[in-house]
């Protein structure tokens, strides 16, 4: 039990609120915020805070703000989306992805390989590339089309899951800051810091409209009902995300008269994705996954460790921009809110969409190809 009582809405919302608060005054304030960026040391605080139990790592606050804040972000980040660029300068990421699909597959392999895990472990082959392809939904899917339902096993998976997909994703923000790296991939130090400059300026609000924010974001809400109405006309509801963003695009690139009076939306949405990344980085609990089965966290760590050495070095002999490589990857571990969340953070608008897209795409197969994996290693 943590300190925090998982039902104390309003101090846990005061709590998360104020980490999010730390992440960007460390960026805008401090050296180490802004060599890690703020979003890194929110989620560090966080993971610290979760796993000496004083705050809880589940709580329905967390549920709100996965399926209630973060949908409105997504629009909010994307009014300003100048689609041409996208389409021009969205391809990379998706080479990304197919590259980091394939590393996720050898990491399976490997990870198999070497770590004994009995009877299940094709089923656990099945379930990390769904995962690690798709998202959290492909995990439940292949668990549900392999009849498997162990809870202890499945609960000790997830936590490995969480942890290292945590600790995976920091490294992803902080890897074109990495000099070597930078030296690697052909990049100056002047280059860096251009595709930097967003996530390290402060975030300006100095001309803020408070009609316009509100139109913002009301008008953001109303386009994620649209979405989530469109989802189950289609009869999926896991696209909502989709259309919402495919709705937002529309109003951006052509209505920009509405547009122009909006105030403050990207800032907006900036927020809220740093609530999502925090209440993503409050799951990470060490200690269940110690409780229940430290082996879940070698295999974890073995695909994700391959899954990212393959990706950063295929990556760079076929040419792809760092920034690319560091969406395609965020969307194949941690699927669409993850690699529009990173974009943003990162300050890049224009890889924000891409991520979007891809991260879908990965929930469209990722299904699939856990079940692959599965049936080729039963």
């Amino acid at each position: 039990m943590s300190l925090i009582d998982p039902e104390s809405d309003m101090l846990l919302w005061g709590v998360v609120i104020g980490l999010v608060g730390i992440g960007f005054w460390a960026e805008q304030k401090t050296r180490i915020g802004k060599m890690l960026t703020g979003i890194i040391v929110a989620m560090s605080v966080t993971m610290v805070l979760s796993n000496l139990k004083i705050i809880p790592t589940a709580a329905p606050v967390y549920d709100s703000i996965f399926s209630n804040i973060l949908p409105v972000a997504i629009p909010l980040l994307l009014f300003r989306a100048d689609l041409r660029r996208i389409l021009r300068d969205g391809g990379p990421a998706l080479g990304a992805f197919l590259i980091g699909a394939v590393g996720i597959v050898l990491g399976v392999l490997l990870a198999t390989a070497l770590v004994p895990l009995g009877g299940v472990s094709a089923i656990a082959a099945g379930l990390f590339t769904a995962t690690y392809t798709g998202g959290s939904a492909n995990f439940a899917a292949v668990a549900v089309a392999t009849d498997f339902n162990d809870g202890g096993t499945l609960t000790a998976m997830i936590a490995a899951d969480v942890l290292v997909t945590n600790i995976q994703t920091m490294l992803l923000v902080a890897l074109p800051g990495i000099a070597l790296l930078r030296k690697f991939y052909g990049t100056n130090v002047a280059g860096v810091a251009a595709m930097d400059g967003a996530a390290h300026t402060p975030y300006r609000l100095d001309q803020l409209n408070l009609p316009g924010l509100c139109l913002a974001v009301a008008l953001a809400y109303l386009l994620v009902a649209a979405g989530n109405f469109a989802a189950e006309f289609v009869g999926n509801s896991s696209y909502g995300v989709l259309f919402a963003s495919a709705f937002a695009l529309i109003v951006g690139n052509f209505f920009r008269p509405v547009v122009d009076r909006l105030s403050g939306d990207f800032e907006a949405g900036i927020f809220l994705v740093f609530l999502f990344l925090v209440a993503l980085a409050a799951g990470a609990d060490v200690w269940v996954l110690a409780e229940t089965g430290p082996v879940y966290l070698i295999y974890a760590s073995i695909i994700l460790a391959v899954h990212t050495l393959f990706v950063v070095v295929v990556a760079r002999f076929v040419k792809l921009d760092i920034r690319a490589v560091v969406i395609g990857s965020t969307a194949c571990v941690g699927g669409v809110a993850s690699a529009s969340a990173i974009a943003s953070a990162k300050g890049w608008r224009d890889l924000i969409l891409p991520g979007i897209v891809v991260g879908t795409f990965g929930n469209a197969i990722g299904t699939f190809l856990g079940v692959w994996i599965w049936a080729l290693l039963k």
